[in-house]
């Protein structure tokens, strides 16, 4: 534990910064010396430590000094092999994980209800993915991942197949067997990736799910800023085990990653460990003390309910949903107008998200807009159920390249149905793709884009109802 007290990088900025060093380099502000007048009182702090690959600040992309030093500590407190520093969100971890065990041809199952970034990768490493359906559970409504028959059927049925995909947690904090996944795949000696950008969290309480690198994967990606105190974009990919080519791995995060990258977030990424390893358990003692106070409190109330599933759920995500059939678009609106903002909203439900903050005035004053908002929802209108487009249990795809390089047509939304799809089409948040380059559009898939964005959510790949671009080839 003495060893985890330690922030090598972050030490090394201030000591830099306090030697009041001459500055002869990039960036152009100069530790804060020129930058806008009216913001500079807001930056001042995070530039004077915002610097570049000087001789005592080691360098991202070959280190050999306090990043190095930071990055051991981060996979011994994690419990990987090895950790990269991400600066780029989990986005540059996954595109270079999938890069990284594939090559163009190569089969890789993919959970078809990945993150976006996931099918950025397989269309970068021109291969040819295998969809895994996930089981949506009919009383709460969140999905339930995998079924590891599914993924046995699939390891079986393509023996040659470079690597599994799943993500664990789920935005709402579901989680997956990953002990039982890892198992199915080392069998068959097939790497498993584990999207758990949502998790970073795990393992620093005994009462929070365990993490992905200690039940057996091979590589995981999180984002680090999501549930621990990172700044935005910082995140880490850990290795452990021999399925991963590191020599692979390491050349596509330089490529991938910006060969300037930032010390501020890297600094983050190494204090956020630190409190992690430190205090993240007498931290977390008093958050879930106070979040199941909370869940005591809303459970009494008449129409709110919170939704849990069969699969264990991380505590520190919360789902809401109405008893009276008030979307949860509505509810996060109601909220947002009362200057409380949620994590996200879908047409069921209204997502909060919990971090190691300790409970404060903030959720004394959650809890009263809940309660004021249970009294409400019996004068709101309630809206008709939507159901949510399901996946195949699995199902062979083809190279993505192939329908998002083809010629295209602009169409509007109804006269998509029965054509293929040029363009991924998400509603986000969560990111996750509803139509990939190469899927068919059903009149199920376009009503349900139709409520979204009649009920006020994000839908990217569709500015309006229309257009939106087509295949030409069938």
């Amino acid at each position: 534990m003495s060893r985890q007290r330690r922030a090598p990088l972050y030490e090394a900025l201030v000591r830099h910064q306090e030697q009041g060093p001459g500055n002869f380099h990039v960036p152009g502000h100069k530790q804060g010396r020129v930058f806008d007048g009216e913001a500079i009182h807001r930056f001042r702090p995070i530039l004077e430590i915002d610097l570049t690959e000087i001789t005592p600040l080691d360098d991202l992309h070959d280190p050999d000094g306090v990043i190095a030093e930071a990055q051991a500590l981060a996979a011994e407190a994690f419990g990987a092999d090895e950790t990269f520093f991400l600066v780029g969100g989990s986005t540059a971890g996954n595109l270079a994980a999938i890069l990284s065990c594939c090559r163009p041809g190569d089969v890789l199952l993919v959970q078809r209800s990945s993150h976006q970034s996931v099918f950025h990768a397989c269309l970068l490493a021109g291969v040819r993915p295998v969809y895994l359906g996930t089981r949506v559970d009919p009383n709460s409504g969140l999905e339930q991942g995998i079924d590891p028959e599914t993924l046995e059927e699939a390891l079986k049925q393509f023996p040659k197949a470079k690597g599994v995909v799943v993500t664990s947690p789920s935005y709402y904090g579901v989680v997956q067997p990953i002990r039982r996944f890892a198992a199915l795949c080392h069998r068959r000696n097939v790497p498993l990736i584990v999207d758990e950008a949502h998790g970073a969290h795990f393992g620093f309480h005994p009462d929070l799910p365990p993490p992905a690198i200690r039940s057996g994967a091979d590589l995981v990606v999180q984002s680090t800023h999501k549930m621990l105190p990172a700044m935005t974009m910082a995140s880490m990919l850990h290795v452990r085990g021999k399925r991963i080519c590191r020599r692979r791995l390491t050349r596509w995060l330089r490529i991938l990653q910006s060969s300037s990258p930032s010390y501020p977030l890297m600094a983050s990424l190494d204090l956020a460990r630190r409190m992690a390893a430190t205090e993240g358990r007498e931290r977390l003692e008093g958050v879930l003390s106070g979040l199941a106070d909370l869940r005591r409190r809303v459970a009494s109330l008449h129409h709110l309910s919170e939704a849990v599933g069969p699969l264990p759920q991380d505590p520190l995500k919360f789902s809401l949903q109405s008893r009276t059939g008030t979307s949860g678009f509505r509810m996060a609106q109601w909220l947002e107008s009362r200057n409380c903002f949620p994590e996200l909203a879908d047409h069921r439900r209204v997502l909060l998200t919990f971090s190691l903050a300790q409970p404060d005035r903030e959720e004394e004053r959650l809890l009263r807009l809940l309660e004021a908002l249970d009294k409400q929802l019996s004068r709101m209108p309630p809206e008709p159920p939507l159901p949510d487009p399901g996946f195949e249990r699995w199902r062979v795809g083809e190279g993505l390249s192939r329908w998002m390089e083809s010629p295209g047509k602009a169409v509007p939304l109804e006269e998509a149905v029965g054509r293929v799809a040029g363009d991924m089409v998400l509603p986000y948040p969560p990111g996750i793709p509803l139509i990939l380059p190469g899927e068919r559009w059903t009149e199920e898939k376009a009503s349900f884009l139709r409520r979204v964005v009649e009920a006020g959510g994000r839908v990217r790949g569709l500015p309006s109802v229309s257009p939106l671009r087509v295949s030409v080839l069938e």
